[in-house]
């Protein structure tokens, strides 16, 4: 009887690890795809009487949202792989913000070309818009987590609290944009190098 119950017991860690790795393999497909899609962005110049230079110097804009985007996508990845990190269990609920996470992840490369693309405020918005739509979704995802108990013992509430403000650090500059691109979609753009210091001026205000 002990051995039945020790042999449904493996099956059902191993069960559980298989579902973890499936999650993590496919969200890290998405992570993937998605960054890679940004260099499309970016159109390689043609061979003209124009120097080379001067059409490199015109594809800034496209070149600055690359390197914004890359490296927004790469701290969601980081910040996704540490929540995950800690998640000991999942169920569909889980799953399905997981799902809706991924949804805004493979978005941005396509708000991402809207900015190079069509200029003015609204591409900026879009953009900004779907990055703190992001940040928003995966707080919830992690706050979930924490309440429903699906998170490892090591977790505690600072845990929880530091890693929200990590979170929700970037959705705030990328919201505060959205509102400067009322005003100026190309100041809306150079906000966004706040994101260089928005941690330390975060832990400066609140520790």
């Amino acid at each position: 009887m002990g051995e039945s119950e020790g042999e449904a017991g493996n099956l059902t860690d191993r069960k559980r690890t298989e579902g973890m790795n499936r999650l993590m393999g496919f969200s890290d497909g998405v992570f993937a795809i998605a960054i890679t899609l940004l260099i499309l962005n970016i159109e390689v110049p043609k061979p003209t009487g124009a120097a080379a230079l001067s059409q490199i110097v015109d594809e800034w804009p496209d070149i600055l949202s690359y390197v914004i985007s890359f490296l927004v996508i790469g701290n969601y990845w980081i910040v996704h792989h540490d929540i995950f990190g800690d998640v000991e269990r999942y169920n569909q609920k889980l799953l399905w913000l997981n799902i809706i996470y991924l949804m805004f992840i493979a978005f941005i490369p396509f708000s991402t070309s809207l900015i190079g693309d069509f200029p003015g405020g609204v591409p900026v918005m879009v953009y900004a818009g779907t990055l703190t739509l992001t940040s928003i979704v995966l707080a919830v995802l992690w706050r979930y987590a924490w309440g429903s108990d699906l998170l490892d013992g090591t977790v505690d509430r600072d845990d929880m609290r530091e890693v929200t403000y990590d979170i929700l650090t970037p959705a705030t500059v990328f919201a505060v944009s959205i509102l400067i691109a009322l005003v100026n979609a190309r100041w809306a753009t150079y906000s966004w190098f706040l994101l260089l210091v928005a941690d330390p001026i975060r832990e400066r205000l609140i520790g």
